[in-house]
């Protein structure tokens, strides 16, 4: 019975290797030491060993189930654990698993084999745990608490820092790629000392080794806290080095997405990868010959993460031209593609004027205006809207330019869809194409669009409230404060008088009650039905608005001034309200009127004009006259376009306010300067200044001003016309003018050279005119599209002369420009009423008394463009 071949196994051993359970059974009933018999060999195993070479378990557990010693060990130190990590049969050691027999600790036995220096071992441990530690369908793998209870990840680290070769290595990662995304094992990785020498692995040629060594690093530095000693010990050059060297796409897409992941981890360490010499240039040649989907998705995705927010890094980009092939990719009819190219194109955009118009330049407008209006794809046109508002920036011009190629009806979908981030453009949308002097809000509300913008006030979100009304607002008062009486009607019609009170009263937020208060005057401004409707309301009341005036935000007291202005404007019974309620005193404008800020002196100035009847702390004449004169000072001195704009469209209003105002306003050169500004190089600055001069002709000395200018500059005439087209220009002033032109004037020449194109816009009609190998067209390449009316603040250098007359109420103390004031105070002595009974507003040239001119104007704006 204990014979042995000449390998030295005996009939035991061999009957245990090859599975004859009846055989071994005979063999330990008839002789009881057959089964710890062991090999006479080097090795000496048992019976139980030999079984587990062969892997088979039910041999295995019929020589437990006689009693066999689990826990012995061969000549090499090998137990049962270890020649089944040796052989690779994982089901065995998962049958020990189950088994939990305490004299067999499996893991601890697997983890110090996965210690071992010697090679071969470690390879084989890890090998096997990597089978063990792989996850399932259900989330993790039930053996990883076991695995890192027992010093698993430790001794990972070790083979990692050890003189081991580069398979066993190899082994070792592939475990840690299974078990890196659990909190436990990467805080072991970090205290274990992992990270530097798996960084300086990254120098290895091996690709076996380096792609489970950059999905490790991925994961890490999705948390700043493992991200940092990870840039610490110099992994983006090295990471980079390898986007260079290596050509193997599966290690290209674990090290651009480890290069995105720690962009995204902290601001820092994005600045830190956006001025590693030559990766933008790496990522940008990847793109060339890329076939395989995973890389051109991590590449985009990692280039939105390394630019967003950063100017830097969005301006080093776009200078190797990346945008090209990003926007080459909005083409290809991939979803997952498609919107990953779209969020860099965006994140290249936003917020940088520098990379927008470099993006223009390579044409991404019309591949994504293209696709916009042909996916049906929420998420796809969510996107593709938000690349194309990026793309137009803050410039008003280049907004109303993007936002008239996507169209009224496009914008109106966006409204009424259920994404909240299309909400928020079509309103902006839509907002922009109402203002200047192309202004579409007659289309938007044949269109039925004010409606979805009132539903837009029930809105949760404070932001695309606030956008519903600056929309609102737009669509019912343009330039000059001309009122929209159908989209005033609509407004209240959709019940939105009842939604802005609401807003105004019951919100939280003093900016949202301040905006649906100065919205509410634009709704009823002019339009007598709609005052009712607000009056009637138990719940609106001036001092609500009062109450804003002494915010301890600067923004909402501005605002609470314009709203009281808007609600005063031209409309006696209102002022008289809201002296009633409470009144406004000469304080509260003096910070705005003293500003820094041109459009706080500009927005105060207008206050003070119109609010001055009720400003019982200071002479009517005399505030009103400062107001004008900050005004035409703006006029004069500002740089700003915007604040010009703004101004002009202050001093429209105001041209048509109570009596004395227009005659002030002339007096103190105000004639001369609108004539000025429409040379301008700004659209919507002419068109402002067109209109102010069109409602100063019912002025006698205006008009004879006016006229003499336009003897001197006929030209003056062309953009007069084509802009008061739709506005108010006195029957005596285009008398007048005829009279010169049939005396013998020169003709208008065609236009100054100092007037540029710069605000003519070639929308997606000319586009589609272009020849078939043109040059795709960008808004930068057709010129921007006129935009209007709301100016950022900004901030300016005039001085203000505020502090002169607080202690006289009188102009004499005025100093520094004071004849201009001086003048403006005598004009309104003179045609100010004093008694209440001539508390009227002045007479307001009616439509009929002011017919609109369109026989000096080309049908067609577009061939008379200025």
């Amino acid at each position: 019975m204990n014979e042995v071949d000449e390998q030295g196994w005996g009939h035991v051993h061999h009957a245990a290797f090859n599975g004859y359970v009846k055989s071994v059974e005979r063999f330990v009933t008839a002789m009881e030491d057959q089964l710890e018999f062991t090999t006479q060999d080097n090795l000496h195993s048992t019976p139980l060993l030999c079984a587990t070479m062969s892997g088979n378990i039910e041999m295995i557990q019929k020589l437990l189930d006689l009693g066999a010693q689990i826990d012995y060990k061969d000549n090499r130190n090998h137990g049962v654990v270890e020649i089944a990590a040796t052989k690779n049969f994982v089901e065995t050691l998962e049958y020990f698993i189950k088994l939990n027999n305490p004299k067999l600790p499996v893991w601890k036995n697997l983890i110090k084999f996965l210690s071992s220096s010697e090679d071969d071992e470690a390879e084989a441990a890890g090998k096997v745990l990597r089978i063990l530690t792989t996850a399932t369908q259900d989330g993790p793998s039930p053996n990883l608490e076991p695995f890192v209870d027992s010093d698993g990840v430790l001794a990972i680290v070790k083979v990692i820092t050890g003189f081991v070769g580069e398979e066993a290595k190899v082994q070792a990662f592939n475990v840690l790629v299974n078990i890196i995304e659990n909190d436990r094992v990467k805080q072991q990785v970090l205290k274990g000392g992992g990270i530097p020498p798996s960084v300086k692995l990254l120098k290895s040629e091996n690709k076996a080794l380096l792609l489970p060594l950059l999905v490790v690093l991925k994961e890490l530095c999705k948390d700043k806290q493992y991200a940092d000693p990870v840039v610490a010990n110099g992994a983006i050059p090295a990471i980079v080095k390898v986007c260079q060297t290596v050509n193997d796409n599966d290690i290209f897409v674990q090290a651009i997405d480890a290069l995105g992941n720690i962009a995204e981890s902290d601001p820092e360490h994005r600045t830190t990868v956006g001025g590693t010499p030559g990766l933008f240039s790496t990522l940008v040649n990847l793109f060339e010959d890329c076939t395989s989907k995973a890389l051109v998705l991590s590449l985009t995705m990692a280039i939105a993460k390394m630019v967003r927010g950063d100017k830097n890094n969005q301006e080093k980009y776009v200078n190797e031209y990346g945008a090209s092939p990003l926007i080459m990719l909005v083409r290809v009819r991939n979803k997952d593609i498609q919107l990953s190219a779209i969020e860099a194109l965006y994140c290249l955009a936003d917020g940088n004027d520098f990379a927008q118009k470099a993006i223009l330049e390579e044409g991404a407008v019309m591949p994504l205006i293209n696709l916009l209006k042909r996916t049906r794809a929420p998420d796809v046109q969510e996107m593709s809207a938000m690349a194309l508002w990026a793309l137009a920036g803050d410039d008003l011009n280049e907004r109303r330019s993007m936002a008239g190629m996507m169209g009224v009806p496009l914008l109106i979908e966006f409204v009424t869809s259920l994404s909240e981030t299309l909400h928020y453009i079509g309103a902006e949308g839509l907002a922009v194409l109402a203002q200047g002097p192309h202004s579409k809000a007659t289309l938007i509300g044949h269109a039925n669009g004010v409606q979805p913008m009132v539903r837009l006030l029930k809105s949760d979100k404070e932001y695309i409230v606030a956008c519903a009304m600056n929309a609102i607002r737009y669509l019912c008062v343009g330039t000059g404060y001309v009122p929209h009486p159908k989209n005033q009607a609509t407004v209240q019609q959709a019940r939105g008088i009842k939604s802005l009170i609401a807003l105004m009263v019951n919100s939280r937020n003093e900016l949202i009650q301040v905006q649906a208060a100065l919205t509410l005057a634009c709704v009823s401004l002019g339009n007598k039905e709609n005052e009712e409707h607000i009056a009637e309301n138990l719940d609106f009341s001036f001092i609500h608005v009062l109450r804003l005036l002494y915010s301890e935000n600067e923004q909402v007291k501005l605002l609470a001034g314009e709203a009281l202005a808007a609600f005063a404007f031209n409309n006696v019974s209102q002022q008289r309200e809201i002296a009633e309620s409470g009144g406004v005193r000469m304080h509260n404008f003096l910070s705005f009127l003293e500003s820094k800020d041109e459009y706080c002196r500009c927005s105060g100035a207008f206050q003070i004009v119109v609010l001055a009847r009720i400003v019982p702390d200071e002479d009517q004449a005399s505030s009103s006259a400062i107001g004008i004169k900050l005004l035409v000072d703006l006029l004069e001195f500002s740089q700003k376009e915007q604040i010009q704009a703004l101004t002009c469209d202050c001093l429209a209003r105001l041209a048509h306010t109570r009596a004395g105002v227009p005659a002030a306003i002339v007096s103190i050169n105000g004639v001369e300067l609108l004539c000025r500004l429409m040379m301008s190089q700004t659209e919507q600055v002419r068109y402002c200044a067109a209109v102010a001069l069109g409602y100063l002709t019912f002025d006698h000395t205006a008009e004879r001003q006016l006229l003499r200018r336009c003897r001197e500059q006929p030209y003056l005439v062309k953009v007069l016309l084509y802009h008061t087209k739709y506005g108010k220009i006195s029957k005596s002033f285009l008398e007048g003018w005829n009279h010169c032109k049939h005396i013998g004037l020169p003709p208008i020449p065609e236009k100054p050279k100092f007037i540029t194109a710069k605000d003519s816009i070639t929308y997606l009609s000319s586009i589609k005119e272009q020849p078939p190998h043109a040059r795709p067209l960008t808004i930068l390449s057709m010129g921007a599209d006129t935009a209007t009316g709301e100016t950022a603040t900004t901030s300016g250098h005039h001085s203000s002369p505020l502090g002169l007359f607080r202690d006289d109420r009188t102009a004499t103390n005025v100093t520094g420009r004071s004849s201009r004031v001086s003048r403006a105070t005598a004009t309104f002595a003179q045609n100010t009423p004093r008694s209440d009974a001539d508390l009227t507003p002045a007479e307001t040239p009616k439509n009929e008394d002011a017919p609109m001119v369109t026989s000096e104007v080309t049908e067609n704006p577009t061939e008379d463009r200025l």
